[in-house]
C-alpha cells in the first residue's frame, strides 16, 4: 500500500522550524524528510526541488505576516510602519530571509499590499504608488539582511585610518547597532526612510506643479 502524501501545512511549518534551528545546518531534503519521518522523494513529489520549496515557504512566511495598517495613519505614517513591519518580519526568520533574491521578491507581492492601498487612498495614482512600493520593497530588504549580516561585526572608530570618507564607509556596520531586543531600527534605517519619504514628497509636490 502506498504511503500517503505528508499534509502540506505540515511540511512547511517543520521546514521554517528547521530552517531556524541554530543547532542544525542549512535546510536539506534529506533532513527535513528525517524530521517529517517520511521520504525524500515524498517531500519531492509533495513540494518539488529546493528552490521550490523554498519559494513555498517564503510565501507562506509573508503572506501570514502582512501587516495590518490603520486606515488613520498619513502615507508617510502608513511607509513608516510597513517598513518597521517587513523589517521586524525578515529579523524573525533570518535563515529563511537570505533566500530574498532578486528571484524570491515577489513572495513579498502580498505583504506589499496594505502599503500599496494606503497610497491609493492618499491619492497616489495606482502606477506610481506600484513604484514606490518596489523602491520600498528594494531598500527595506537591502537595509535589513545588511542589518542581519553586520551585527557580528563591530570596528574601534578611533583605529580607523584614513579621510572622514573612509572612515564613513568603514566603520559602516556601526551604523546598524540596535536596541538590546531588535525592535528599534538602527540609525541607517531609520535615516534611509526618511530621505525615501523626502524624496517621495519632493516628487509629488513637483507633479502637482507642473498640472
Amino acid at each position: 500500500m502506498p504511503r500517503p502524501l505528508v499534509d502540506t501545512e505540515t511540511i512547511i511549518t517543520v521546514a521554517l522550524d528547521a530552517m531556524e534551528d541554530p543547532r542544525e545546518g542549512p535546510l536539506t531534503a534529506r533532513r527535513l524528510a528525517t524530521r517529517l519521518r517520511c521520504s525524500t522523494r515524498t517531500l519531492y513529489q509533495q513540494m518539488g526541488k529546493q528552490e521550490e520549496l523554498i519559494s513555498a515557504l517564503l510565501n507562506h512566511y509573508f503572506v501570514k505576516t502582512a501587516p495590518e495598517l490603520d486606515s488613520t495613519l498619513s502615507w508617510k505614517d502608513a511607509i513608516g510602519a510597513w517598513a518597521s513591519a517587513l523589517r521586524l518580519a525578515i529579523l524573525e526568520r533570518p535563515n529563511l530571509s537570505r533566500h530574498l533574491s532578486t528571484d524570491n521578491r515577489p513572495a513579498l507581492i502580498e505583504f506589499t499590499r496594505p502599503l500599496l492601498a494606503a497610497l491609493i487612498a492618499s491619492e497616489f495614482s495606482e502606477a506610481v504608488a506600484v513604484e514606490v512600493c518596489r523602491s520600498l520593497v528594494h531598500v527595506i530588504v537591502s537595509l535589513t539582511l545588511g542589518e542581519l549580516e553586520t551585527q557580528a561585526h563591530r570596528y574601534d572608530e578611533t583605529a580607523i585610518e584614513g579621510d572622514h570618507l573612509a572612515r564613513l564607509l568603514s566603520i559602516d556596520a556601526n551604523a546598524y547597532e540596535r536596541s538590546p531586543d531588535g525592535k528599534m531600527p538602527p540609525p541607517v534605517f531609520l535615516q534611509s526612510i526618511h530621505w525615501l519619504i523626502g524624496g517621495i514628497e519632493l516628487q509629488r509636490q513637483t507633479q502637482v506643479a507642473r498640472t
